[in-house]
This record gives C-alpha cells, structure tokens and sequence, in this order.
C-alpha cells in the first residue's frame, strides 16, 4: 500500500493528457525529455508535437525480459530535463524492482533529471510480482516526482476521464496544481468522481477474479504459441493484459509482418514499431477478453502463418 492524503491528489482528465501539462508545466520548447523504448507511443508522440526534443534510451532484451542498461541510460540522459517513466513498462509488461527504481531515482537525482511516472498498469500487477510506486522507493524518488494513476486500465473506465496526478514535493504539488487551475484543468465532471470511487471501493473482488482469468490467458497464448506457432514467441508481461509478441523467427519485415496479421490473419494488433525503433520484428496483443476470442485470434495466426 502506499499512504497517501488528499492534499497530495492532483485531478486530470486523463493521463495522456496529464503528461502533456506536466511537460507544460515543467519544461520548456527545446528541453531534451528521455524515454525508455520499445515504450507506450505518446510518451514520445506528444513531447515532439509540444517542440521539446526526445531522446530515446533502448531497453535490452535478455532473458525473455527487458532490462536497462544502467550504463548506457546514465550517458544518454546527461542534459535531460525530464524522464517519462513507465511502471509497468507497456508493451513489455515488465515490472520494475525496487533496486532498479532507486538506481533510476539516484542517476535523475545526479543528473538534475524530474521524472514523470506513468503507473497506469499498476493494479494489473500479476502475482507474485509486486508494484513499486516510483516515489516510495526513496527519498531522492519522492522529492523528485510526479506519478501518474488511473482507474481506468484496472476496471475499463477510460471513457470516464478519471486520472490523478500523486506528488510529494510540495513546492512541485502546489506549481503544477496552479498551472491546472490556471487553464481550469483540475475538475472533472461529476461521473469521473463517482465512477473512480465506486470502482476502488467496491471492485477488489472483482480485480481478483480479472488477475486469475488474465494470468490463464496469458499461460493460454504462451502454450498455444509454443505447440503451434513455434516461429513467434512472447515476453511474458509480469503486468497487465498486454503481450509483446516477438515475430522475428518467422524471418518476415515488418511491412509483411504487419500484412501477415492484416490481410491473412485478419487480426488488428499494434505495429511493434508504433513503439519506436527496437519495435521491429513486434506485435504488440491485447488478451483483455473471452478465452474463446482468444483462442479464434490465434487459430486465424496459426492458419495464416502455416500459409505465408
């Protein structure tokens, strides 16, 4: 759990948009802002169209996990004013460990980096993986940003609008709460209010259940690749209802690899690239849904790859 007051909840009609007033907020055109990629596109998309410069650390892959390179991270946020941070990573589905949080948390510290951390998968964490607030895992952490919640991955609310900003430093809290209130952005309508209070009082049962029918999927989509598909394989996310599907061994660009899934699979998965350049060779599949469609999807991919 994480103890957290009133006074530190900041409304925001959604987080896309939340990391677009923090950029406002917190940045200037020209500042340089880090991402971790492969990552959730409009941490990028939407830094470029506010003119802020995006520089683009990759993760590694190994061990059917992605992992940082804390090395090669340190260098390339030298001169960076802000990190976009997703924790659960998205389209990894990796959940970050305390330890490589506050090394993260110790290098933006040093290198005068804010972070924003988009934890919007959060409650999606799957036993016995544990989320880790970013601002819980140290003090430097706590003092230097600013997190981002939802309801709306955990319960399928994104309609309602209803995300909140959690920040700790006050002089922080208290600057971006007047640039919300400036441009009258810190209200929602009143369905926002109500639907996130319901669902985080009365849904605990109910994310239970979803967890376990998430976690037989995902074992379903790893036994059906492996007995079937044998050419793709997956990263088998720690988090949420996401699954990074790795299609490389199929031996296919990915302009056939999409037409692979488009025109012959007849299945509409997100373009591995729409996450950046370590996306080539990717399909990102969403499992949130009824084992039988599940199942239809990739039968039409078994058919469809045993054809190419």
């Amino acid at each position: 759990g994480w103890d957290v007051t009133r006074e530190m909840l900041t409304f925001v009609p959604g987080i896309v948009r939340g990391q677009a007033f923090a950029l406002q907020c917190f940045t200037n055109p020209g500042d340089r802002v880090i991402v971790m990629t492969p990552v959730y596109h409009p941490f990028f998309l939407v830094t470029q169209r506010m003119k802020r410069e995006v520089v683009y650390s990759p993760l590694d892959l190994k061990d059917g996990q992605y992992q940082i390179d804390f090395e090669r991270f340190r260098k390339d946020i030298q001169g960076c004013k802000v990190l976009i941070l997703c924790n659960p990573h998205n389209p990894g589905g990796r959940v970050w460990t305390v330890d490589e949080l506050r090394r993260i948390a110790d290098i933006c510290t040093e290198s005068h980096t804010f972070v924003i951390s988009d934890e919007i998968h959060a409650d999606l964490t799957l036993p016995p993986y544990k989320h880790h607030p970013f601002a819980t895992v140290s003090g430097a952490a706590a003092q230097n940003s600013l997190t981002f919640m939802a309801p709306s991955k955990t319960f399928n609310m994104p309609g309602l609008g209803s995300s909140y900003a959690i920040i700790l430093n006050e002089d922080i809290r208290h600057r971006f709460q007047e640039f919300m209130e400036a441009g009258e952005f810190s209200e929602g309508h009143m369905l926002a209010y109500i639907g996130a209070a319901a669902a985080y009082m009365h849904g605990e049962e109910w994310l239970e259940q979803l967890l376990d029918y998430i976690k037989g999927n995902i074992d379903f989509t790893e036994n059906y690749l492996r007995e079937h598909i044998p050419g793709i394989g997956m990263i088998r996310p720690q988090a949420s209802y996401l699954i990074y599907l790795d299609c490389r061994g199929l031996g296919l660009t990915q302009e056939e690899l999409v037409r692979l899934f488009v025109d012959q699979a007849h299945l509409a998965l997100n373009d591995g690239t729409m996450f950046g350049e370590p996306g080539k060779g990717f399909m990102r599949l969403n499992i949130g849904c009824p084992r039988s469609v599940l199942e239809q999807a990739l039968k039409q991919l078994e058919t469809a790859v045993a054809d190419k």
